[in-house]
C-alpha cells in the first residue's frame, strides 16, 4: 500500500461505519498535494477543503464557517449559490450549536424530522440532509466544516469519516499556518500528515493490530504522563484501569476478529503518578490495498473533567432529593415523606386485608420549654427526641416531623391493638426523662392512633383521624387514644369551624387591618403591615390563632393567603389612587413556600390591580422556610427576580438564622417583639437586639423593631441605629379607613406620614 495513503488514514466516526476506501484515500492524497502548491494561505485551505469535501460526498454543497464570538462566519463555500451569501449564523439550540459545544461530528440524515435543524430554512434552500464536524483547537471548537445535500439520507458514516480526516487537515492548516509558511512549498503528504498528528491536540496513538503501540503523539503522552519510549512496543490496555481493562481488551480484539470498521468506548486511564482519567477513546481499523487489515489509529480524548462534574450533579441531585423529603433539622422524614410511606402501605395491605397503624404525637408544654430555656435549646430537645424515637422503633417503621413538636409514626405490620400499645409504651419510654442544659426534664406527649381499614382507607382519612385521636387524648390529657366516634365528635367542631371559614372567605366576612411601620431617622410611614381579622356573624371577632393553624393544617391557608393579597393590593391602589403610597407587607405560611404555582398567582394580581411589585412585601419566618428549604430557595428567589421585598419575621427565634441571610435574597429582618419589649429591663435582650442591628447594617439590610410601646425604647432603637419600628407607641393595627385620618393627623403635628 502507498505509504502516504497509509500515513494519511484517520479515525473513523464516533459511532462506526464504513472503512474509508483506496479511491477516497487516493483523492484525499491528491488533494493534499494540491494543497502542497496552494501553501498556507488560509483562504485558499479552507476554500480546497470546501471543494474537496463536495466532490468526494453525494453533497450539493459544502461550506466552512469560523467561529467569530457567539456566531458562525463563512470562511469558504462550494456548490448552491443560496449558501454562499456572507453572513452570520448565531449558535443556538440547533445542529451547528451542539456540534460546537461536544466538539463532535453529527449527522442529520433528515432535515424535515430533525429537532436541532430549523426545516423551514433548510427547505427553502434546498437541503435535507446535513454534516457538521467541528474544527478543534486548544481542545475547544473553533468552527465548523459542513457539507449539504439535497436528498434525505444522501450521506453515509463513510462520508463523517471522510470529513474528519479532512477537518482534521484543516485545523493543523489554521493552528501552524504561520509556523510552515517558509515550507509550504517543500511539505509533502507524508510530512503534512506527521505534522497533523504530531500538532493534534487530541491524543492519538498508531497500534498493531494485537494492540502493541507503534507510535504516540505529544498529546497522549502529555495525558498520560510518559514518553513515546514508555509507550511504544506496550499494548494499550497495560495503561488502562485493570476494572476496565478486560472489556476494553476484548472490545479491541473483537473488532480486529469480525473486520469492525471502527470501536468506540468510554474507559478509565492510569496516568503515571497514579491519577485516574476518563477518557472518550475511538478506534478505527485501516486497511491495506489487498483490503485486509493493516493497523488500527486511535483518538483520545480527556474526559475526566466532564464526569467530574456529572459526579457532581448527581451527588447534588441525591443531596437535593433528600433535603425535600426530609426534615432539616432533625433529618427524619418530613410530611411529604411520611404520607408517601403511608399511601404505600395502604397500597401493599389492600392486596392481603392487613393492618397499618398511623400514629401522630404531640409533645405536652413544649412553648414552655421554648420560652424558659430558649429556642436553641428547643431545637436540641427535638434532636434528641427524634433520635431516642427512632431507636425505641423498628427499622421497619417510618418516624417523621410533621413540623413543630408533632411527629408522626407509621407501623406498617401491627396486627393486634396490643402490638400498637407495646409501640406506644416504647415511644413514651423514650422521652421521659430527657437531660437539657443540666435539666432533667420531665416530658409527656399526646398520641393519637388510626388504624387502616377499620378507621380510614387512605392517607387524607389516616392522618385526619390520628389527628382527630390526638386533640382526644390531650383534651383528656391520658396520653394516648384510638380514634373512636368522642374523637369524631370533637373533630367536627373544627371542621366546622373550618367550614365556616371557607364561607367567610366567599362573604368577605374577613377584613385587614394595618399596622404602620415607622422610619426611626424622622418618623415617616412609608410601609404598613396587614393583619387579618374575621368579623364571624355568630361568633363575633375570631382571633387569628383560633383559624390560621387549622387553615395550614387543612390546606385552606393557599387560598386564604391569596385573599389576603388580593385584598392588600386593592387597598394599595386605593391608597394611591388618592394620592396616598405605602407598601404593604403580607404573612406567608411555609406552604406558600413550597406552591411552585405561587409567585405566577402573585403575578397575576399585581397585574390585576395595577400595583408595581416594590410595594409588595412578603414577612417569612424562619422555621416556615425550613419546611422545605430546596423549594422555598427558588421560589423566594423567583419572587425577589419579581422586584417584591423579602422580610424575615421574628428573627432570631428560628433556626440557623445567619446561614438563612446568607443565603436568601432578603432585603429586611425583623427583630423578634419578645425582645424588644424587654430590652429596657433585660439586658441580654438588649444586646441580641444590638447585635441584629449590627448584623442586618453589615449586611446592608433594613432592620425592622416590632413590639416598641414605650417612647424609651424608640429613643434607644433610633441610637443604635435601627431602621424603622412597629408598635402601640406608633400605632396599633387599624381598619384603613382609621390609618388614613391618623395618618392626617400625624401630619398635622409635624411628622411624616
Amino acid at each position: 500500500m502507498d505509504p502516504a495513503i497509509e500515513t494519511l488514514a484517520a479515525p473513523g466516526p464516533a459511532d462506526g461505519g464504513l472503512t474509508l476506501d483506496v479511491s477516497v484515500l487516493r483523492a484525499v492524497i491528491a488533494m493534499q498535494h494540491e494543497l502542497a502548491a496552494v501553501g498556507l494561505d488560509l483562504k485558499a485551505v479552507m476554500q480546497r477543503i470546501a471543494d474537496c469535501t463536495r466532490e468526494l460526498t453525494a453533497g450539493t454543497s459544502a461550506a466552512v464557517r469560523l467561529l467569530d464570538g457567539d456566531a458562525l462566519v463563512c470562511g469558504a463555500t462550494s456548490g448552491a449559490p443560496e449558501i454562499q451569501r456572507p453572513h452570520r449564523l448565531p449558535i443556538g439550540d440547533n445542529l451547528s450549536g451542539h456540534a460546537m459545544r461536544s466538539g463532535r461530528s453529527l449527522l442529520c440524515v433528515d432535515t424535515e424530522t430533525d429537532e436541532r435543524v430549523d426545516s423551514a430554512l433548510s427547505r427553502s434552500r434546498g437541503v435535507r440532509s446535513i454534516i457538521a464536524v467541528p474544527l478543534l483547537h486548544a481542545g475547544e471548537a473553533v468552527g465548523l466544516l459542513l457539507l449539504y445535500g439535497a436528498e434525505a439520507g444522501a450521506f453515509s458514516e463513510r462520508d463523517v469519516t471522510m470529513m474528519e480526516l479532512l477537518s482534521v487537515v484543516l485545523s493543523a492548516a489554521m493552528a501552524h499556518a504561520a509556523e510552515y509558511e517558509a515550507k509550504r512549498d517543500q511539505v509533502d503528504a507524508l510530512a503534512r500528515f506527521e505534522a497533523t498528528f504530531a500538532g493534534a491536540l487530541t491524543g492519538m496513538l498508531l497500534m498493531d493490530l494485537d494492540g502493541r503501540i507503534l507510535d504516540s503523539n505529544p498529546a497522549i503522552q502529555k495525558l498520560l504522563g510518559r514518553s513515546h519510549g514508555e509507550l511504544a512496543g506496550h499494548r494499550t490496555s497495560e495503561f488502562v484501569h485493570p476494572e476496565d481493562r478486560p472489556a476494553r481488551r476484548a472490545s479491541y480484539l473483537r473488532m480486529i476478529a469480525v473486520g469492525d470498521s471502527s470501536l468506540r468506548m468510554q474507559h478509565r486511564f492510569v496516568a503515571c503518578d497514579g491519577e485516574i482519567l476518563w477518557v472518550d477513546a475511538s478506534a478505527s481499523l485501516v486497511r491495506g490495498s489487498d483490503g485486509h487489515p493493516s493497523f488500527v489509529i486511535a483518538m483520545i480524548q480527556d474526559d475526566t473533567q466532564r464526569k467530574k462534574a456529572e459526579a457532581a450533579l448527581l451527588s447534588q441531585a441525591a443531596l437535593n432529593e433528600h433535603q425535600a423529603r426530609h426534615d432539616a433539622l432533625t433529618g427524619l422524614a418530613n410530611r411529604t415523606l411520611f404520607r408517601t410511606r403511608i399511601d404505600d402501605a395502604v397500597k401493599a395491605r389492600r392486596r392481603t386485608d392487613a393492618r397499618a397503624v398511623v400514629l401522630v404525637m404531640d409533645l405536652d408544654g413544649f412553648k414552655e420549654i421554648n420560652d424558659s430555656l430558649g429556642h436553641a435549646a428547643g431545637d436540641d430537645l427535638l434532636v434528641e427526641l427524634s433520635r431516642r424515637l427512632k431507636a425505641a422503633l423498628r427499622s421497619s417503621d417510618t418516624v417523621a416531623r410533621l413540623g413543630g413538636d408533632e411527629f408522626g409514626v407509621l407501623l406498617p405490620d401491627a396486627s393486634v391493638p396490643d402490638d400498637v400499645l407495646r409501640a406506644v409504651h416504647r415511644m413514651q419510654a423514650a422521652i421521659d426523662p430527657i437531660a437539657l442544659q443540666g435539666l432533667s426534664l420531665s416530658l409527656e406527649a399526646s398520641i393519637g392512633i388510626a388504624l387502616y381499614p377499620d378507621d380510614g382507607q387512605d392517607v387524607e382519612a389516616l392522618l385526619q383521624c390520628a389527628d382527630a385521636a390526638m386533640y382526644h387524648a390531650k383534651a383528656e390529657k391520658s396520653g394516648w387514644a384510638f380514634y373512636d366516634s368522642s374523637c369524631a365528635r370533637q373533630d367536627t367542631g373544627r371542621l366546622t369551624l373550618m367550614g365556616e371559614l371557607r364561607r367567610g372567605l366567599d362573604q368577605h366576612e374577613l377584613v385587614l387591618y394595618y399596622q404602620p411601620k415607622a422610619l426611626l431617622a424622622d418618623g415617616e410611614v412609608r410601609a404598613v403591615e396587614a393583619l387579618l381579622r374575621w368579623n364571624h356573624p355568630v361568633r363575633g371577632l375570631v382571633p387569628p390563632d383560633d383559624f390560621i393553624p387549622m387553615a395550614e393544617q387543612t390546606g385552606l391557608i393557599k387560598p386564604l393567603t391569596l385573599y389576603v393579597i388580593d385584598e392588600a393590593l386593592r387597598q394599595c391602589r386605593s391608597w394611591q389612587d388618592d394620592g396616598l403610597r405605602l407598601a404593604i407587607a403580607v404573612n406567608l405560611s411555609a406552604r406558600n413556600l413550597v406552591d411552585t404555582d405561587f409567585p405566577t398567582q402573585v403575578a397575576g394580581r399585581l397585574e390585576r390591580w395595577n400595583v408595581e411589585p416594590g410595594l409588595l412585601e412578603f414577612e417569612i419566618t424562619e422555621s416556615a422556610m425550613l419546611a422545605d428549604p430546596t423549594r422555598t430557595k427558588l421560589i423566594l428567589e423567583h419572587l425577589s427576580v419579581m422586584g417584591i421585598r423579602l422580610s424575615i419575621d421574628d428573627f432570631g427565634t428560628g433556626y440557623s438564622s445567619l446561614a438563612y441571610l446568607k443565603r436568601l435574597p432578603v432585603s429586611e429582618i425583623k427583630v423578634d417583639r419578645s425582645f424588644v419589649m424587654n430590652m429596657e429591663a433585660d439586658e441580654d435582650d438588649a444586646t441580641i437586639v444590638r447585635s441584629t442591628i449590627d448584623l442586618g447594617r453589615n449586611l446592608g439590610l433594613d432592620v425592622v423593631a416590632e413590639g416598641v410601646e414605650t417612647e424609651q425604647v424608640w429613643d434607644r432603637l433610633r441610637a443604635l441605629g435601627c431602621t424603622a419600628a412597629q408598635g402601640y407607641y406608633i400605632s396599633r393595627a387599624v381598619p384603613a379607613p382609621e390609618l388614613r385620618s391618623w395618618l392626617l393627623q400625624r401630619r398635622s403635628y409635624g411628622f411624616a406620614a
